[in-house]
C-alpha cells in the first residue's frame, strides 16, 4: 500500500469514526490532553497524500484552513447567543470548498481577479487520493469535513448536529417523506420551467445502490453537515431567526447553486437556486424532526441520484 492509499483509507476511517460514541470519546481523550494542536492530526492526510514532500505553502494554506474556524468558535464564548463570531467560523469552513461562489458578484462584474492574492491563502491545494478504482477523493474537502465535525462535536459540542450512524426506522420513513415532498415541488417545478427533462437513463441496481452510497457518504453528507447540521442548527438558537431558521437554511442553501451552470440557465442560475432551495426545504424538514445530518442525507443523496437517474 503507498501513502496516497492510506491517506484515503485513513480520511474515510476517521469520518467514519465520528459516527460513533466510541470515537467522538477518543477524539475527546486526545483533545483534553493536546487541545487544539490535535489539528496536527488532521495534517497527516495532506502530507500522506504528497508522499510526505509538502510544499511550505501547501502547508501554510492548510494551517490557516484550520485555525481560522477553530479561533472564530473560540472567541464565540459558547452557543448561548449566536454572534457575528459563529457567522466567520462557518464561512471560514465554507470559503476554501466553494470560493467562485463567494466572488460570483465581482466576477459578473469584470473583477474577480481583485482578491486573487487573498483567496489564494484562504482556499486549498487540489490533492486526490484513490480510494478504489476510479473513486478519488479530494483530500482539502475531506479535511475540512472532519475539522468541523472535530470543532462541532467534540471541541465546542453543537447539540442537535447528529452525526450518528444509529439510524432507525423512523429515521428512513421521514427521509422517504422528505422525498415525496421533494417529488411533489421541486420536480414538478423543474420539469414546468424545462428545468429538468424526464430522460431515465437504464441502470444495473448494484450499480445505483454503489452511486447511491457514493453520494450519501461523499456528496450530500457534507452538504448536510454545513447546510443543516451546522447553520440550520445556528439559525434556531437566534430568537431573531428561529421562526424561520428552515426557510432561511435552504434560501443560503440554494444560493450555494447559483454558480453552477446549467444547459439553458447561465450563472447566475437562479432556476437552479429556485430548485435547490425547495430539496433545502425537504431536507431541513427532515433534519428538524430526528435532529440527524445521516437522516436527512437520505433524502438528499436519494434525491441526487433519482435526478441523475430519470431526469437530464
Amino acid at each position: 500500500m503507498n501513502l496516497p492509499h492510506l491517506a484515503a483509507y485513513l480520511l474515510v476511517a476517521c469520518y467514519l469514526a465520528f459516527g460513533f460514541t466510541r470515537g467522538q470519546k477518543a477524539l475527546l481523550r486526545l483533545q483534553r490532553v493536546g487541545g487544539y494542536t490535535i489539528g496536527v492530526c488532521f495534517l497527516l492526510p495532506y502530507l500522506l497524500a504528497v508522499n510526505l514532500h509538502p510544499s511550505l505553502d501547501g502547508l501554510i494554506r492548510f494551517a490557516v484552513a484550520l485555525a481560522l474556524p477553530a479561533w472564530f468558535l473560540h472567541k464565540s464564548g459558547g452557543y448561548r447567543k449566536i454572534n457575528g463570531w459563529h457567522a466567520l467560523a462557518v464561512l471560514s469552513l465554507w470559503f476554501p470548498l466553494e470560493p467562485s461562489l463567494f466572488l460570483l458578484p465581482l466576477t459578473l462584474q469584470g473583477r474577480g481577479e481583485i482578491l486573487q492574492p487573498v483567496v489564494h491563502w484562504l482556499t486549498l491545494p487540489n490533492v486526490s487520493v484513490p480510494l478504489a478504482p476510479g473513486i478519488n477523493l479530494p483530500v482539502e474537502k475531506m479535511t475540512l469535513v472532519l475539522w468541523a465535525l472535530y470543532l462541532f462535536t467534540v471541541r465546542h459540542p453543537l447539540d442537535g448536529l447528529g452525526f450518528t450512524w444509529r439510524l432507525n426506522v423512523q429515521d428512513f420513513i421521514q427521509a422517504l417523506r422528505g422525498l415525496a415532498l421533494f417529488a411533489a415541488s421541486g420536480v414538478l417545478l423543474g420539469l414546468a420551467i424545462h428545468f429538468i427533462r424526464w430522460r431515465p437513463q437504464p441502470s444495473r441496481w448494484s450499480a445505483v445502490l454503489l452511486q447511491w452510497l457514493g453520494m450519501y457518504l461523499f456528496v450530500a453528507l457534507p452538504e448536510e453537515i454545513l447546510f443543516r447540521g451546522i447553520i440550520q442548527n445556528l439559525l434556531t438558537r437566534h430568537p431573531r431567526t428561529h421562526a424561520w431558521a428552515s426557510v432561511l437554511a435552504a434560501l443560503i442553501f440554494g444560493a450555494s447553486h447559483l454558480n453552477n451552470a446549467t444547459p439553458g440557465f447561465p450563472v447566475p442560475n437562479w432556476a437552479y437556486m429556485l430548485i435547490a432551495t425547495l430539496a433545502g426545504l425537504a431536507y431541513g424538514l427532515v433534519w428538524q424532526r430526528q435532529r440527524k445530518v445521516t437522516a436527512s442525507a437520505l433524502t438528499h443523496a436519494s434525491v441526487n441520484i433519482l435526478w441523475r437517474l430519470l431526469f437530464r
